[in-house]
């Protein structure tokens, strides 16, 4: 049975989605960013496939998914087809406090390269020049002590971020192959979405759109099923890891 949400709305005019705690528990809240939306398509494939249609979709499996697990509650960052500012999507992690936000993509081949050339997955955290100036940011932010604490936090939140990319990384080679693996990244694509969210925080690329092998995968129901498990699978393996 699919997940009962209720609907808020940021401080952007966003609609976000979240569902309720289990009464009486400390859920694991994970936030959710279907990138992309509204008049910003993202990548498009050959045939007018588009990553903000991907994306969504996939948010909204893999949130299902997650809900099903006792003590998780999912934040959706974009529930719809809506235009949602960078800003305020990672203010939908920290508004709702949580232990994970994960922003969904897909690519396609670069203009100057043969499309359909390449494929494959992969994921980016922050490069530790920007862990830095947030940890800085948060400091200024809060006097004496408190500020030393907040920049702590910003640290420590990137070193949890890299340990759930490692663990996406191997649940999606598990379910789509180790050769579909293009690594874990800090640099090469846009990462301001994953400032400012005050959690760890991990951008995944699941599959290039034009691509004749990702294409079956990224488009199709049950594709992106697998492709939804594997990242459930993972990120319950964060949360295992990281509450021991």
């Amino acid at each position: 049975m699919l997940p009962s949400f209720v609907f808020f709305i940021s401080a952007a005019g966003a609609v976000l989605t979240a569902a309720p705690p289990p009464p009486d528990a400390a859920p694991f809240v994970v936030a959710l960013d279907a990138g992309h939306g509204g008049s910003n398509l993202g990548a498009v494939g050959a045939d007018g496939l588009l990553e903000k249609d991907v994306t969504l979709a996939l948010a909204r499996r893999l949130g299902a998914r997650l809900e099903r697990a006792p003590e998780v509650r999912v934040v959706l960052c974009r529930e719809r087809d809506v235009l949602v500012p960078i800003r305020a999507r990672s203010r939908c992690a920290a508004d709702a406090r949580a232990d994970l936000f994960v922003s969904l993509h897909a690519n396609a081949t670069p203009a100057a390269v043969t499309p359909g050339s390449q494929s494959g997955f992969e994921l980016y955290v922050l490069p530790p020049e920007d862990v830095e100036d947030d940890a800085n940011l948060a400091a200024l932010g809060a006097p004496g002590a408190r500020g030393v604490w907040a920049s702590h936090l910003v640290r420590a939140s990137a070193a949890r971020a890299a340990a759930a990319a490692r663990a996406i990384d191997r649940r999606l080679r598990e379910a789509l192959g180790a050769g579909r693996a293009r690594g874990i990244r800090q640099s090469g694509a846009a990462l301001d979405v994953l400032r400012g969210t005050h959690a760890p925080a991990v951008l995944v690329e699941v599959g290039f759109l034009d691509s004749p092998v990702d294409r079956p995968v990224v488009a199709s129901p049950d594709g992106q099923e697998r492709v939804a498990q594997a990242l459930a699978t993972a990120i319950l393996d964060y949360r295992a890891a990281a509450t021991r």
